[in-house]
């Protein structure tokens, strides 16, 4: 019920403000939130470091950590700002060429028939169906529910508003009906949010990764167009698709599924990387093992350590510039004292009087 209220108190305040102030309000709190949610916060730290960890510092790893929330925050306003985005202004919030991507998506949709349209959490998925509704886009959307039946509800009737089909990821079965009535299916294929999977290696470490899409691919020969809708730096939209994944057909179903994946989630991991700062994992996607627990409690005392020794060094010189200033002192105050023993000197000398 509290995470309900919390986000029909954020719809209320987001149709009241204009989009770019509504967006920096939502990262400051989203940076303020991220602060503590103590177990989100280590769970993506852990998976940043999993991915990143042979290229950045634990310090970037942090930074990027919280550029993460912020860029979360705003997520999850535009979400709630969803009333707002009709087809007459829809354009307003992409670039040109991202139009015309649409535009050869929903004409693929047409010539092939069925497409999986494959997405991650990597950018405004969310964002990126709802545009394509807009656009033309026959879409049907795969989804997760909410803990809360109540913050579920609110989300799918925001997504039902603008012309998306739902299916949830309970029913998954019925992927199967929206393939065979050639509609493009959306799925989000990065993570086993229902615990059941495959392991396959993702940034070289094995992970429980879904393979529905795979399966559907290669069961209806469809094909499969990865997708993400980024933000830019000019703070527009920016829809980013990689070359068609055409599921192998042999005679090893299992073989065939797993090839699948694997090409797929090699697209997932291009395009983390170029975009580490729009990647949402806040549920862990690899095993914790007892040696990965070591290795991070290892860090965080490291990190901890690293934190303690700055202060340490920024007390000492703190010293010495203290040490420094009392030394300038003592010599002023001695140097006074000379100045006044002269004067002294010279108030009792009678021999200078008389002069």
């Amino acid at each position: 019920m509290f995470a309900y209220a919390i986000y029909r108190l954020g719809a209320f305040l987001a149709l009241r403000l204009n989009l770019p102030t509504a967006r920096r309000y939502a990262a400051a709190v989203g940076r303020f939130i991220g602060v503590f949610q103590r177990r989100n916060r280590r769970t993506l730290y852990r998976n940043l470091k999993i991915a990143f960890g042979d290229r950045m510092s634990p310090r970037e790893l942090r930074r990027l950590r919280t550029r993460i929330y912020g860029n979360f925050g705003a997520f999850v306003l535009e979400f709630l700002w969803l009333p707002h985005l009709d087809r007459g202004n829809v354009e307003s919030l992409v670039t040109p060429e991202s139009v015309e991507t649409y535009g050869r998506i929903r004409e693929l949709a047409g010539e092939r028939g069925p497409v999986i349209f494959l997405t991650a959490h990597l950018g405004n998925w969310e964002m990126a169906a709802v545009i394509g509704s807009l656009m033309g886009i026959p879409l049907t959307v795969l989804v997760d529910a909410h803990p809360s039946p109540l913050v579920t509800s609110f989300f799918n009737e925001r997504r039902k508003e603008k012309g998306l089909r739902l299916v949830s990821v309970s029913e998954f079965q019925k992927c199967m009906r929206a393939l065979r009535q050639k509609r493009l299916l959306a799925i989000a294929g990065d993570r086993a949010v229902t615990g059941q999977g495959i392991r396959m290696e993702y940034f070289g470490k094995p992970a429980l990764v879904p393979d529905g899409h795979a399966v559907l691919a290669r069961k209806f020969g469809v094909p499969i167009l990865p997708g993400f809708l980024v933000m830019n730096e000019d703070g527009k939209y920016e829809i980013v698709t990689d070359e068609i994944v055409e599921p192998r057909v042999t005679d090893d179903f299992d073989a065939d599924v797993r090839d699948c994946v694997a090409r797929c989630l090699r697209v997932f991991e291009k395009h983390i990387r170029r975009y580490p700062e729009q990647w949402y994992v806040f549920r862990p996607i690899w095993e914790n093992t007892r040696e990965d627990r070591l290795r991070l409690r290892e860090e965080r005392i490291r990190a901890r350590k690293d934190r303690i020794d700055a202060r340490i060094k920024k007390m000492d010189a703190r010293r010495e510039r203290m040490e420094e200033h009392r030394r300038r002192l003592q010599a002023d105050r001695e140097r006074l004292e000379e100045t006044e023993s002269r004067l002294r000197g010279r108030r009792d000398d009678p021999a200078e009087e008389d002069e």
